[in-house]
């Protein structure tokens, strides 16, 4: 699971002599949308927090566009350089560290984590949410992150949302051993709450959604129960 792109199939090329990362739409891109959506709503009843559909469809494309990413560049959110952009492909400069699932993985460099945990709450603080927040869709470049895979942004905040960014991080990294694990946890949540200028608190549906995500992202299911056995750290004040 943690390196399939449930939008769009991966390529890696060569063009004018810089290595590139080719994304291009699956046939069933459509079908996945429709169970993404479905999922969404469907698990925000289940929590008691209807929300309304995710937008789709040509938001998608217009959210991994030039206009958009020099928006998140505006309030210190880092993105890959976009090389072409069209309804079948997208085309973004490669990074050799590749992602902070896989950096982490076989890296202690915990601190990178508190960068994630800031961009999640300034993009919270900025009235929006990344959905589809796990760290496969953060790059790693000489200990600075790069935000990816930009397509579900939603203009909206609410504690669903916000809940869902923090839950489906942790979830996707709930699978490392329970030392690192602990760490990882600790610098996400240091960095979120870092600003004392923000109110922002942690959402309280945040640890319920990892648990309910983490069955769907985690590789290793041995480490993964002895995390979900495991009591969190998280505050909620």
């Amino acid at each position: 699971m943690h390196f399939v792109n449930w939008q769009r199939d991966i390529s890696i090329s060569t063009i004018d002599g810089q290595k590139v990362v080719i994304k291009r739409n699956k046939s069933i891109k459509n079908i996945h949308e429709y169970l993404l959506v479905f999922s969404f709503t469907f698990l925000s009843l289940i929590l008691l927090h209807p929300s309304s559909p995710l937008k789709t469809g040509n938001y998608i494309l217009r959210n991994e566009g030039f206009s958009a990413r020099k928006e998140l560049e505006k309030i210190g959110i880092h993105t890959p350089k976009l090389l072409q952009i069209d309804s079948d492909v997208i085309v973004e400069e490669y990074f050799e560290d590749g992602n902070l699932y896989k950096y982490l993985k076989n890296s202690n460099d915990f601190g990178i984590v508190h960068q994630v945990g800031w961009i999640t709450r300034t993009l919270h603080d900025n009235g929006a949410c990344f959905i589809d927040n796990k760290a496969q869709n953060y790059l790693v470049r000489n200990s600075k992150i790069y935000r990816t895979d930009l397509g579900l942004i939603q203009n909206k905040a609410n504690e669903f949302m916000k809940s869902l960014d923090i839950g489906i991080f942790l979830a996707s990294l709930l699978d490392l051993e329970n030392k690192k694990y602990k760490k990882i946890e600790e610098h996400f949540i240091a960095g979120y709450i870092c600003d004392t200028k923000s109110n922002q608190r942690i959402p309280y549906l945040s640890i319920i959604i990892r648990n309910i995500a983490s069955l769907v992202l985690a590789s290793n299911h041995n480490n993964l129960v002895t995390n979900l056995l495991t009591k969190s750290d998280i505050k909620y004040n």
